[in-house]
């Protein structure tokens, strides 16, 4: 389908528009996503970033389109891989991934939503109209079949656009990847997305990219204290009324109106949200040095070691944070042709097992709380609380 409209986009120059992606864009779940900050409380720590899932996703659906001449997919593969790579953010909640871990309890996630968005609203109705099931699409979006896993894979469209956009916006320089390289050395084998050997060097580099974005951008210790912050006042409203589906039509900006209007814990959390009064660091682990069974308790159930913190050192429930972050390794599984074999890049590559391993040994548990209250954790110990591989530990007033 011939262009009918361009948008300019300083990650990758023009973007050609079809009538139909036009169509897609102006409705109202898409427009949405204008007030959706792509990394979410990010904004605290890197100022600039306020870039949104709107701009995102049309950059996405772009590398798709390049993706699908590469592949020689035909017109209507091309269409359904397009309109999926435009629509597939478009459950996301308010803040991006920040809520993610209350949905997620809840059996709820933002490709379900996306999912019944495409099939549920007049989005639906855009794609009938151009002769496109919403469920073909539903279902690439769910990551299903070979066009699914150019969108939601070990590496994917998806990831190649987020990466430079976020690096742009925040203003480091880990964002210089050879994107061509790597989306023209992408093959599909028996269905599955395998790197051609000959762009292994420039997938290495977008991994290295991956890492430093993780280790100074997506995972500060400022911007997690605020999403800790964030996700405990909304998890506090939900208990007092905020229907999961009244969530997932708001926007960033309605739902921080409600939270900072509301009474109580939650509208306090987030008026110090607003007016950047965050919790401080008193204690910080990494998580390698931590017992099998205490990492299965964070991962299962921070709040009781917040809560036991709390009662003793009199501290008003809520106050006392345990921050544990989610491990995300799956890049380091993508398939590279290797010797007329297909094996993963860590497995082939000594720099990949390297960042693999830096992952790991560098994420970390956080314990944090209200400045008012840190004189109190001048003697904290945190053994009381956690379990050790090692006894070596780290603390911070």
């Amino acid at each position: 389908m011939k262009s009918s409209k361009i948008i300019r986009d300083p990650i990758h120059g023009n973007i050609g528009l079809t009538d139909f992606e036009v169509r897609l864009l102006d409705s109202r779940p898409m427009q949405r996503l204008r007030n959706i900050k792509q990394n979410g409380f990010c904004y605290l720590v890197y100022p600039a970033m306020n870039s949104t899932r709107f701009e995102h996703s049309l950059g996405v659906m772009h590398l798709a389109g390049l993706m699908a001449s590469h592949l020689d997919l035909v017109e209507k593969e091309t269409m359904l891989l397009k309109s999926a790579s435009l629509l597939h953010d478009i459950g996301h909640a308010p803040f991006s991934h920040s809520a993610d871990p209350l949905l997620s309890r809840l059996g709820v996630s933002h490709e379900i939503n996306s999912s019944y968005i495409v099939q549920r609203t007049e989005v639906a109705d855009v794609l009938k109209d151009y002769g496109i099931r919403p469920k073909a699409v539903a279902d690439i979006i769910m990551g299903e079949g070979v066009l699914g896993k150019l969108l939601a894979s070990e590496i994917d469209v998806d990831k190649m656009d987020y990466l430079i956009r976020d690096a742009y916006y925040a203003g480091v320089a880990y964002g210089v990847i050879d994107l061509q390289r790597v989306l023209y050395n992408i093959k599909l084998v028996k269905d599955d997305v395998v790197i051609d050997s000959r762009g292994l060097e420039a997938v290495e580099f977008l991994l290295i990219s991956r890492n430093m974005m993780y280790q100074t951008v997506y995972r500060h210790h400022t911007k997690r204290i605020a999403e800790s912050m964030f996700t405990h006042a909304l998890g506090y409203s939900m208990k007092k009324g905020l229907s999961v589906k009244e969530l997932l039509g708001m926007d960033d900006i309605s739902l921080m109106d409600a939270l900072r209007s509301s009474k109580g814990y939650a509208g306090e959390l987030a008026r110090r949200l607003n007016e950047r009064r965050l919790f401080k660091i008193v204690f910080q682990e990494r998580i390698s040095d931590l017992t099998d069974s205490t990492r299965k308790e964070l991962e299962e159930n921070c709040a009781r070691i917040e809560a036991k913190i709390s009662r003793d050192f009199r501290i008003r429930k809520g106050f006392i944070l345990v921050d544990y972050p989610e491990s995300k390794l799956s890049e380091f599984r993508v398939k590279v042709e290797h010797a007329g074999e297909y094996k993963t890049i860590d497995q082939v590559s000594s720099l990949a097992k390297s960042l693999e391993h830096s992952e790991s040994e560098k994420l970390t548990v956080n314990i944090c709380v209200s400045p008012e209250e840190l004189s109190k954790f001048k003697n904290f110990n945190p053994e009381k609380y956690l379990n050790y591989v090692q006894t070596s530990m780290k603390k911070y007033l």
